[in-house]
């Protein structure tokens, strides 16, 4: 006979408490700024657990016992910062190589139409390499953006296409190019590329999805609904899906109007 205590059914996700739900706006902004400086979930979780204990204790709210949740997170996580996860690095790092190798194969595309070879100059390097930076500081960017959405966020929207119109204004200048490549398997190839990173952040988002949700230290709330294994991978194929599909959308455009 079988005497090991059974778990109540139902989910240990913070996202089901009552204090969670009832407090939403406060616990909102805390675990997004927990988690924007790459806190595992269970950690926030322990934490959201502190204050829901102080707040049952006391009866204040956690606005009143805790202050602003964005400073209260970052004092938490100056004080005693966790081993990070680095999900957010790596799936940022993945995306911004994902992206560049598409931007790189679907303007080969049209040079390979007219049986030409696919030729950059110094400028639209240039322009190339400061649209990388740009994708791969987003995580740092993230939390600025968010508090001052104007201040940074207006800035950032217009260097995106100001790098563009630079890279294309530098391709009709006749400066001499620095690399040339071949069109046909640079572009191939580089759809290839894309495919399995795309596989691969597929797999690190399902596995984030696993083991590093923000759940909480007390019971599980009884009658929750729980979220399946399933929907969580069917969740993470839309971000890894779309890049490889807005690759064969620009390729199949470049094409036609090569």
């Amino acid at each position: 006979m079988n005497t090991t205590p059974r778990t109540p059914a139902g989910s240990r996700e913070v996202w089901q408490r009552p204090f969670v739900q009832a407090h939403q706006k406060w616990c909102d902004d805390f675990v997004i700024e927990l988690r924007l400086r790459d806190v595992p979930g269970p950690v926030i979780g322990e934490h959201l657990g502190e204050v829901e204990a102080h707040c049952a204790e006391t009866g204040e709210t956690p606005s009143e016992a805790f202050g602003d949740p964005t400073d209260y997170a970052r004092q938490l996580h100056e004080s005693g910062s966790p081993e990070p996860v680095s999900g957010v690095w790596k799936i940022t790092v993945l995306s911004a190589a994902q992206v560049l190798a598409m931007l790189v194969g679907a303007a080969a595309v049209a040079p390979w139409a007219r049986g030409e070879r696919l030729s950059y100059n110094a400028v639209q390097l240039a322009c190339l390499g400061v649209f990388l930076l740009v994708l791969l500081s987003l995580p740092k960017l993230l939390s600025p953006l968010m508090r001052h959405p104007l201040a940074v966020g207006l800035p950032l929207a217009a260097l995106v296409p100001l790098v563009a119109v630079g890279a294309a204004a530098a391709g009709r200048l006749g400066l001499p190019a620095v690399l040339t490549l071949p069109a046909p398997a640079l572009s191939l190839g580089l759809f290839v590329v894309v495919g399995v990173l795309a596989f691969v952040e597929h797999r690190e988002l399902a596995c984030d999805g696993d083991g590093d949700l923000v759940t909480s230290p007390f019971a599980p709330v009884p009658g929750a609904p729980r979220v399946g294994e399933r929907r969580r991978r069917l969740a993470a194929l839309v971000p890894s899906c779309s890049v490889p599909v807005a690759y064969l959308v620009l390729a199949a455009v470049s094409w036609v109007f090569a």
